[in-house]
């Protein structure tokens, strides 16, 4: 490995390690965040899903630009945009300048991963020097995911939650400077076009889908915006398809998902992102608001999730070569669903319990992803193997927004409608009650009512033993929502293991071609 290839592997390592520590590191600043601006948890979800909305509709189409304008080229501006808009998320007035900054952030963050490994795959000609740079470049992804949780909440905890965005203005800054010292220009003009009706309508429909499970709880689903949004996602999807199989140049072909492995394979990936991610929202919500922990204890508890990645991630491709991809499949997934019913079960036994199942998903999702990927890319022709490549890039990231949204949805759902029949034995009074599940579901915190009867705001007739049993009848309720919100996602994993089982092809003939095809075409994931 030469100089200007050090060089450049460190220059876009730097802007992968950026964007896939900020994929974690804002979850466990998420409550304080929440009480800074007062929001719900609807609000609060959107601090996460717009960041992976803004990297699934661009995912795509960022490959293209980078072939047809310069990856570096597309790099640099990418980066830049990233630290600015890093810095505006630092100093948003409000949530909503929150929200649209970290939309932006994951715009830029697609980009940063397409050009990023493309650009790793320009300098490093040999095949087997190109094969150990990106995996030197996911082991900097993986690094990148498993400090987030410890760094947001040792920052959050004695900075501040807005230092966590920060952070980015150094390291994008420095990723800068390298990229243009080291780092060559390369473009491919003759790219097909960037279909840009299909990317149009696709974050028209995936910007609906999004509106809609988060917004749905707080607006009501039968109220006029909800079901125009649903509407639209509606006949968002169906345009796109519609498009897409007509278009000679497709941003997505669609024929792709007749084939039932690389289908099945993208179905396994979305699902186990789903319930991983959304595993993590969940847990922030119980160590933080529900125990009590603080944000440092919260980062580090979360920490265990994501050093499976790095000890084994690079491991498991050498397995995919012995035992083929189907074995491991099924055993990751398997660990995913039966993580997920230990952190259910440990929620109500000891916290210990609950710290185990949080590692044991992770270590599934680390089984699981690196041979469905090798599965889904082998099942294809190489023509099709980019764009292949990047619709599992965008159900990653989809798979991640969903996660988020879903299960925060279906807590914000319970709470709303379970917690004034929990509080009835401990608040008679319709209308204190009423006040009090208010205070509570607006901060999504079981002790919020608490301080609001605190004795310098004291309400009348509130004492603080009834503050107490309040918050131990709230703490149970939220506890239940986080179980049900996790036992819907155990269910989907647990029906797409059935199907993996059925259907994943038996035969191991190719599993060194489909090691090698991983190896060569993959960019990682949010859990690499």
């Amino acid at each position: 490995m030469n100089r200007v290839q050090k060089g450049t592997l460190i220059a876009t390592g730097l802007g992968l390690f950026m964007i896939f520590l900020d994929a974690l590191i804002v979850n466990v600043a998420l409550p304080d965040i929440q009480e800074d601006f007062g929001v719900g948890e609807s609000g609060i979800q959107w601090v996460v899903t717009t960041y992976a909305i803004g990297m699934a509709v661009l995912m795509m189409s960022a490959a293209t630009i980078a072939d047809r304008r310069g990856r570096r080229r597309l790099y640099n501006v990418s980066i830049a945009t990233f630290v600015i808009a890093s810095a505006c998320c630092g100093l948003a007035p409000s949530i909503m300048v929150l929200n649209v900054s970290r939309g932006v952030q994951g715009l830029a963050a697609a980009a940063v991963n397409v050009a990023s490994l493309a650009l790793v795959s320009a300098a490093f000609q040999d095949p087997d020097r190109k094969a150990k740079a990106i995996g030197i470049w996911t082991a900097i992804a993986a690094c990148g995911l498993a400090l987030g949780p410890t760094v947001g909440g040792i920052l959050t905890e004695f900075v501040g939650w807005r230092s966590v965005f920060f952070v980015n203005v150094p390291v994008g800054l420095a990723a800068l400077v390298l990229s243009r010292r080291f780092v060559a220009e390369s473009k491919d003009p003759g790219e097909q076009g960037t279909d840009l009706p299909g990317q149009v309508l696709y974050v028209v429909a995936i910007g609906s889908f999004a509106w809609t499970i988060i917004q749905g709880p707080q607006d009501g689903w039968a109220s006029p915006v909800i079901l125009t949004c649903m509407a639209v996602f509606i006949v968002g999807l169906i345009a796109f398809i519609v498009w897409e199989l007509r278009t000679p140049e497709p941003m997505m072909d669609v024929r792709l998902f007749i084939n039932r492995t690389y289908a099945l394979a993208i179905v396994t990936i979305f699902v186990a992102l789903f319930s991983a991610y959304g595993m993590l929202l969940m847990l922030t919500q119980y160590w933080q608001n529900v125990v009590g922990f603080s944000v440092l204890i919260t980062g580090l508890l979360i920490v265990p999730f994501s050093l499976w990645q790095i000890l084994l991630a690079p491991r498991v491709g050498g397995w995919v070569v012995r035992v083929g991809s189907r074995p491991l499949v099924l055993v990751g997934l398997g660990g995913v669903v039966v993580g997920l019913v230990i952190t259910i079960a440990g929620m109500g036994i000891n916290h210990g319990v609950v710290l185990v199942g949080g590692s044991v998903v992770g270590l599934g999702l680390t089984f699981a992803m690196t041979p469905t990927t090798a599965m889904a890319m082998s099942s294809v022709s190489e023509d099709r193997a980019g764009m292949a490549s990047g619709i599992m890039s965008s159900q990653r990231a989809i798979g991640s927004m969903a996660g988020y949204a879903v299960l925060g949805t279906v807590l914000a759902s319970w709470l709303g409608g379970t917690l004034d029949e929990s509080l009835s034995s401990v608040i008679p009074d319709a209308q204190e009650r009423d006040m009090a599940v208010e205070e509570i579901i607006d901060s999504a915190n079981p002790r919020a009512y608490s301080t609001s009867i605190a004795p310098s705001n004291q309400i009348e007739g509130s004492t603080t033993s009834t503050a107490d049993e309040v918050a131990d009848a709230a703490e149970l309720d939220f506890r239940h929502g986080i179980q049900l919100a996790l036992a819907l996602a155990a269910t989907l994993t647990a029906i797409v293991l059935a199907l993996c089982w059925r259907w994943l092809p038996k035969k191991r003939a190719l599993a060194a071609e489909e090691a090698a095809s991983s190896l060569a075409t993959r960019a990682p994931p949010l859990d690499q």
